[in-house]
C-alpha cells in the first residue's frame, strides 16, 4: 500500500514539473530546468563526440567492445564534461529563476492573497456567497499567479458594484460587468443549443421589478422607513433568486433580475412566485393598524427574445422590453406580472426596432404574445 502511495506522490510531482507556468514549488521548476539542460547537454555532447570521431577517422558508433582506447577516453571526457556543464548550467538557471521570478512572485502572491482575504472579509457575507456561487460571476481558478491577481482584482472591485442599502449589485455592475457577460458567454451558450431545447438546458430571462406605491410609503412613513422597505426588498429578491442569478438595484424602487433556469421551467411560474413571495415577505410593520403587505409589479422577457436571431436585440433593449412589460403590470392594477413570449421574429430590422420601441406594436403585429396571470 505504501508503495502505491509513493508512486502516486511521484506521479503528482511530475505532473507539477510539466505544468509549465503553474509550478507551486521551486523543486518542480528545478527538476524541469535540470531535465532541459541535461537534454541540451546530451545533444551537444553527442554532436561533439560524433564530430571528433569523424575528423579522427573513427567509427562513430562502433560495435560493442570494439571501441579503441583513445576514442573511449574522448567519449568519457565528453560525458564527464557534459555532466559538469549540465550541473553548472542547471544550477545557474535555477538560481536565476528563483532570484528573478519565483521568490518575487511568491512574495507578490502572498501579499495579494492577504489583500484578497482582507477585501473579502470586508465584503458582506451574503454578497461574498453570491460572488463565489453565482453562475454569472466567474473567477478563473486554474492556479497560475496571474489568476491570483485576477481573483484579487475581482474581489477587491466588488465593493464599487455593491448597493449598501439593499445588499444587491448596482446599475454600474450591470453596465460594466454583467452586460458583457450576457453578450458573450450566455449568448454563445444559448446560440450553441439551437432553437430546440433539451431537458435541463439553460434558459435565461430578464425580470424588472418595481415596488407598488413606494412614493406613498415615503410620504406616509418617511424616507427612513422607505429605506427599511428597500433593504427588505433586496433581501427578499436575493432569497428568491438564490444562486441562479443576480439581483441589481436598477435605481430608486426598481430592481433588475437576471435569472438562469432549466428547461422546462416556466417564466410565468417564476414571475408569479416573485409576486407571491414579495407580497408575503415585504410588509409594513410596527405602525399599529397600518400593518400591511407591500406588493410589486413584474415584467419579464426571455433572453435572447428570439433564439434564431440572438444578436438582433441588444442587452439594453431586452431590459427596455422587460421594463415595458413591467409598466403594463403597473397600468393593469399593480401586484401582477406581464411577460413576453415569442410568436415569430420580425422580417426586417425596421420592424425589429418598432417592436423594441413598443411591445404593444409587437403584440399587434403578432411578433410576440403578452402573457399575464
Amino acid at each position: 500500500m505504501a508503495f502505491f502511495y509513493e508512486i502516486r506522490k511521484i506521479r503528482k510531482f511530475f505532473e507539477g514539473v510539466f505544468a509549465i507556468g503553474k509550478w507551486k514549488r521551486l523543486s518542480e521548476a528545478a527538476t524541469f530546468i535540470y531535465m532541459t539542460t541535461t537534454l541540451f547537454s546530451s545533444i551537444v555532447g553527442l554532436f561533439l563526440y560524433a564530430f571528433l570521431s569523424y575528423i579522427l577517422d573513427y567509427t562513430v558508433f562502433p560495435a560493442f567492445g570494439t571501441m579503441g582506447r583513445t576514442q573511449g577516453m574522448i567519449l568519457l571526457t565528453i560525458i564527464l564534461g557534459m555532466i559538469f556543464i549540465d550541473f553548472l548550467m542547471g544550477t545557474f538557471f535555477v538560481l536565476l529563476y528563483d532570484k528573478l521570478i519565483f521568490s518575487p512572485t511568491e512574495n507578490i502572491i502572498g501579499q495579494i492573497q492577504k489583500k484578497t482575504e482582507d477585501a473579502a472579509s470586508a465584503f458582506p457575507i451574503e454578497m461574498r456567497q453570491l460572488v463565489e456561487d453565482n453562475p454569472f460571476i466567474k473567477v478563473s481558478s486554474t492556479g497560475t499567479w496571474v489568476d491570483s491577481i485576477d481573483k484579487y482584482i475581482t474581489v477587491a472591485s466588488n465593493e464599487k458594484y455593491y448597493d449598501e442599502l439593499t445588499g444587491c449589485f448596482n446599475r454600474k455592475y450591470f453596465a460594466q460587468v454583467l452586460s458583457k457577460m450576457l453578450k458573450t458567454e450566455m449568448l454563445c451558450d444559448i446560440k450553441s443549443q439551437g432553437t430546440i431545447r433539451s431537458y435541463g438546458s439553460s434558459m435565461f430571462a430578464i425580470f424588472m421589478i418595481d415596488i407598488d406605491h413606494f412614493k406613498y410609503i415615503n410620504d406616509e412613513f418617511g424616507h427612513q422607513y422607505g429605506d427599511v422597505i428597500l433593504a427588505l426588498v433586496g433581501k427578499t429578491l436575493k432569497k428568491i433568486v438564490g444562486n441562479k442569478g443576480v439581483v441589481i438595484r436598477n435605481g430608486g424602487e426598481e430592481f433588475l433580475l437576471i435569472v438562469c433556469m432549466e428547461y422546462p421551467e416556466s417564466f410565468e411560474s417564476y414571475a408569479e412566485n416573485i409576486r407571491n413571495v414579495f407580497a408575503k415577505n415585504v410588509r409594513i410593520t410596527g405602525h399599529g393598524d397600518k400593518n400591511r403587505s407591500v406588493t410589486c409589479s413584474v415584467g419579464y422577457t426571455p433572453f435572447p427574445l428570439f433564439d434564431e436571431k440572438p444578436t438582433a436585440i441588444s442587452v439594453e433593449d431586452h431590459v427596455n422590453l422587460a421594463d415595458q412589460a413591467m409598466y403594463l403590470s403597473k397600468t393593469s392594477g399593480r401586484n401582477t406580472w406581464r411577460g413576453l413570449e415569442v410568436v415569430h421574429s420580425p422580417y426586417n430590422e425596421e420592424e425589429m426596432a418598432k417592436l423594441v420601441q413598443s411591445i404593444d406594436y409587437g403584440s399587434k403585429m403578432r411578433y410576440i404574445k403578452i402573457n399575464m396571470p
